[in-house]
């Protein structure tokens, strides 16, 4: 695998055209991959961004992306519901099963809610199975986000990559528990709405945990987002907005009748050179995929700078992009850096 960097759309198409024996996956702001989509071949596939990841670091209105040989990887769509593509899941599954190498790596639509549905859609995989993705975004319009496998638009799709180097998964929280707990006592799983924790309406009682005016709240998702334990392990639920009825729209499913913790910051910077050393070995190259409230923060804070210098270190041929949510095994996920490590 490769990844590359084009600055625009002539580029990609001369490219792609000139090496029809390769696959392509490529992030790009929505305007390009629209673009991009009118002209493209079916072993492209492409994902619009809130952002785009390459050797060169975070950026935003570059087209990124990695170069595959065919014969690595097979490309199933996912549509909604996936129940409608199971057996091609399932078959495709199957040609990389007993490979501890291989993976799956999932592009998801960023607004129509479906990430929970798709990961779990893959039932049938064996639990060690890795599973890696992002869902696709808009620049923060947050009107429309697109894949493309060729010029046919889908909901979803996976890649089976059925690889003979080690690969390797990590996952990566900026947050820690701050000791204070919420219990779900109503939620919409359709509408990933929280209407009530510990009974009292949901940003009544988020406030009065985080001891501020409720009128604030909004204020303290990016820094206080809320954790949900699986294991001893922190998956992290981001909060969208709060509603006129005090109920609190996320970005992933609450679940009733559940505890959530509240989360803090931990300092961005250590906990990444910590994630580097978690790698097992010398990469050739890595896919980096991280939530676009990770990269806001890194924004305001002015320190994407000092995680690029980190993660390139890591590896000089990465790429990746900025993701409405993220997808790890069988979670989705938001606030989160999802990290792909090959060989």
């Amino acid at each position: 695998m490769k990844d590359f960097v084009f600055s625009n759309v002539a580029e990609v198409f001369n490219y792609t055209k000139n090496n029809s024996d390769k696959g392509f996956v490529i992030f790009s702001g929505a305007e390009t991959t629209l673009e991009l989509s009118k002209q493209i071949s079916s072993n492209v596939i492409l994902c619009s961004t809130a952002g785009e990841y390459s050797r060169n670091g975070y950026k935003d209105g570059i087209i990124s992306g990695f170069e595959f040989d065919l014969d690595q990887a097979e490309i199933v769509e996912i549509p909604n519901p996936p129940i409608k593509n199971i057996k091609n899941l399932k078959q495709a599954y199957n040609k990389v099963r007993g490979n501890k190498n291989a993976f799956a790596f999932l592009l998801c639509d960023g607004l129509n809610g479906t990430e929970e549905s798709v990961v779990t859609s893959f039932y049938f995989t064996d639990n060690n199975f890795k599973i890696i993705g992002g869902s696709a975004g808009d620049n923060l319009k947050f009107k429309e986000t697109f894949i493309f496998i060729g010029n046919k638009k889908v909901n979803s799709v996976v890649l089976f990559f059925n690889m003979n180097k080690r690969t390797q998964i990590i996952r990566e929280n900026i947050y820690e528990a701050s000791g204070k707990r919420l219990l779900i006592t109503d939620s919409d799983l359709i509408t990933r709405t929280v209407k009530t924790f510990n009974k009292v309406p949901a940003s009544t009682e988020y406030a009065k945990a985080l001891n501020i005016r409720e009128q604030d709240l909004p204020n303290y998702f990016m820094n206080n987002p809320l954790g949900k334990i699986y294991e001893d392990e922190i998956y992290i639920a981001s909060p969208m907005k709060v509603n006129s009825d005090k109920s609190i729209t996320f970005y992933c499913q609450m679940m009733s009748d559940t505890f959530v913790d509240i989360l803090k910051p931990i300092d961005p910077v250590q906990q990444i050179r910590k994630t580097i050393k978690s790698v097992e070995f010398k990469p050739s190259f890595v896919l980096a995929i991280n939530c676009i409230l990770r990269s806001l923060k890194f924004q305001q804070e002015g320190i994407w700078k000092s995680i690029d210098n980190e993660l390139i270190s890591l590896c000089p041929s990465i790429t990746g992009f900025i993701s409405y949510g993220e997808q790890f095994y069988n979670k989705h996920v938001n606030q989160t850096m999802v990290l792909l490590a090959i060989e």
